[in-house]
């Protein structure tokens, strides 16, 4: 049986651990995990997902990791994970084909779910959802959080999101539909390396219908 800790707020929560080099994919994963009530550690490599796994002090309740890493394996790494957290379910994503994850299998990684690049953020939390379910949330503990925030000064940030109205419309290159306006998401700054192509502001700009990254190119930003 899985352990899913508890959040300070009363309610539950469960951690998984993203690791994923594709910045871009990266913050979009860990936001739509995030957004449903995930505790993500969001990671870019195998040295970064062992560090990660060995100094946070909770359950690590679900991997996610690339197969194909910049230093190695991300099957090897998901075996080098659970023998030191037995019993944590997998799940592997990857844009290679079948005989190329054949061809890169790794002896002795734990078996675990896969999911095919590219993919929505409603296929990944879906996907996710099947092997972590978080337990329904308590609406009168929602509604105190809502109302009464810890913090005084939340109540003062801006809005995370923001919608843009684009001078001409565009096809999304993920769910194929014709858009006019973007969702503008502002990521963490622990979820923006500034070396990267990602906006500097620290937003990326996503469908409003799929929710997939948009290139700036096809927009007028």
């Amino acid at each position: 049986m899985l352990s899913v800790p508890k959040t300070h707020q009363g309610q539950r929560s469960a951690t998984v651990l993203v690791v994923e080099d594709d910045l871009s994919l990266q913050a979009l994963v860990a936001h739509a995990l995030r957004s449903e009530g995930y505790h993500v550690l969001a990671t870019t490599d195998m040295p970064q997902a062992r560090q990660a796994s060995a100094q946070h002090q909770g359950d690590v309740d679900l991997i996610l990791t690339d197969i194909s890493l910049p230093s190695g394996n991300g099957m090897a790494l998901a075996a080098e994970l659970v023998s030191k957290r037995p019993g944590t379910p997998v799940l592997y994503m990857s844009g290679l084909t079948r005989d190329a994850i054949q061809a890169v299998q790794h002896e002795g990684a734990p078996e675990g779910g896969f999911l095919a690049k590219p993919f929505s953020p409603k296929a990944l939390v879906g996907r996710v959802q099947e092997i972590l379910p978080l337990p329904p949330s308590n609406p009168i503990a929602d509604l105190q959080v809502a109302t009464t925030p810890a913090d005084p000064a939340a109540a003062r940030l801006p809005n995370s999101e923001a919608m843009y109205r684009l001078e001409s419309p565009v096809r999304c290159p993920q769910c194929g539909e014709t858009i006019s306006t973007l969702r503008a998401i502002r990521l963490l700054r622990t979820e923006v390396n500034f070396t990267s192509t990602l906006p500097r502001r620290g937003r990326i700009l996503a469908c409003p219908c799929c929710q997939a990254i948009v290139p700036a190119e096809l927009t007028n930003f």
